[in-house]
């Protein structure tokens, strides 16, 4: 018998969901597209929220700071992933179970943008 992995999220002005194969469901919180230098982003799903903000030193060096927080007794743990200009990927720690929330730095990485987003999964 497989094991199935969930991931729920929900993209901020456009929800949708994306089928990750069998029992397996992708669905995305956070912004639509990249977000600049000061934006701050407050996303939710069912099962958790998170706030962030995009922080700037000038138009070389972006990172994002904030929280994330697990909302639902689903056996789910909340994340952030934030992907970059320059290609690297950061994630948050987990938050997990519910109530749990931790907070979050991702340091410094070239650019003047990112594409974040809150999400769900199994563990």
């Amino acid at each position: 018998m497989k094991a199935s992995r969930k991931i729920r999220t929900l993209t901020v002005g456009a929800a949708a969901s994306l089928v990750l194969g069998v029992g397996a469901t992708l669905l995305t919180a956070g912004p639509a597209a990249a977000a600049g230098c000061g934006a701050t982003l407050n996303p939710k799903t069912s099962g958790a929220e998170a706030f962030w903000e995009v922080k700037c030193v000038g138009t070389q060096r972006v990172g994002i700071a904030g929280w994330v927080k697990d909302t639902d007794n689903d056996g789910q743990c909340a994340r952030v992933k934030a992907t970059f200009p320059n290609g690297t990927t950061y994630y948050s720690p987990q938050a997990c179970p519910k109530g749990t929330k931790v907070n979050f730095s991702s340091g410094w990485r070239s650019g003047a943008l990112v594409d974040a987003y809150l999400y769900e999964f199994d563990v």
